[in-house]
């Protein structure tokens, strides 16, 4: 699970929102890599005041954790607190033909002047 907190509007509510989402892992072999550990940003869309990185067992229990009850009711401490983007990600490698397969048939205006 990969947490961008974008940008920071009321650190005491996120605070109360750390508190509170801390004990959700409990259990679920969750393994915390980084949590807001200094960032060096090389390219980036917008602004970034931290990031989050936890791995857990697979990807079930990813998401067994985001809806569950408890996470559901810290995640309301973070309403308002920041802008977050939060996402799980499978790890693995996918070939280079096979990524980003949904959008197969998006070409760029000069791939198709050579069709």
């Amino acid at each position: 699970m990969i947490a961008l907190n974008r940008t920071l509007h009321d650190r005491r509510k996120l605070e109360e929102y750390w508190k509170a989402a801390g004990p959700t892992f409990e259990g679920l072999g969750a393994k915390r890599l980084a949590i807001y550990t200094p960032l060096i940003l090389l390219e980036m869309m917008g602004p970034l005041d931290g990031a989050v990185v936890i791995e857990f067992p697979d990807l079930e229990t990813a998401k067994g954790w985001y809806e569950s009850p408890a996470y559901q009711e810290a995640k309301q401490h973070r309403n308002g607190a920041a802008d977050v983007e939060l996402f799980i990600i499978d790890g693995g490698i996918v070939r280079p033909e096979d990524r980003i397969a949904h959008k197969r048939d998006l070409r760029s205006k000069s791939d198709e002047a050579d069709v």
